[in-house]
């Protein structure tokens, strides 16, 4: 039998992770490389995008909101969604994102968009809302 954490462990954990004094802060940025993360996914995996204003998001623990539960599924969301704008130059093509430890580089999340995103002059990519979820899989 799988082990389940219940509704308030879920919580708990978002709290311990993302709250002040969290852990470290975060860096999120989009990544170039036509890559699906996976559970051994580390940094070295992703190319992060070079675009004109790619550049790295920092996120601090007050950036997030309250932890919640909606439907047994544990939820943190940033305050404010990580934005890109790109600001002239050679267009470029970004699979998704890649969030990860400020000092210690560890992958925290990862996502593959569903459709790449072709980013040209003006162009806007912004994760909102941006949620890490935790839910307990049977």
């Amino acid at each position: 039998m799988l082990m389940v954490i219940p509704n308030e462990g879920k919580a708990a954990f978002l709290s311990i992770i993302f709250d002040p004094p969290a852990v470290e802060d975060f860096v999120v940025e989009l990544y170039q490389n036509n890559y699906t993360p996976v559970d051994a996914s580390v940094i070295g995996d992703f190319t992060v995008a070079t675009f004109t204003g790619s550049g790295p998001v920092t996120i601090t623990s007050a950036d997030w909101g309250a932890p919640v539960i909606v439907s047994d599924v544990g939820e943190i969301t940033l305050t404010a969604p990580p934005t890109w704008t790109h600001g002239g130059g050679a267009a470029q093509t970004v699979y998704g994102w890649v969030m990860y430890g400020h000092d210690t580089l560890n992958v925290y999340a990862a996502q593959r968009f569903d459709v790449a995103r072709n980013m040209t002059s003006g162009s806007i990519e912004s994760l909102d809302p941006f949620k890490i979820k935790l839910k307990t899989f049977s």
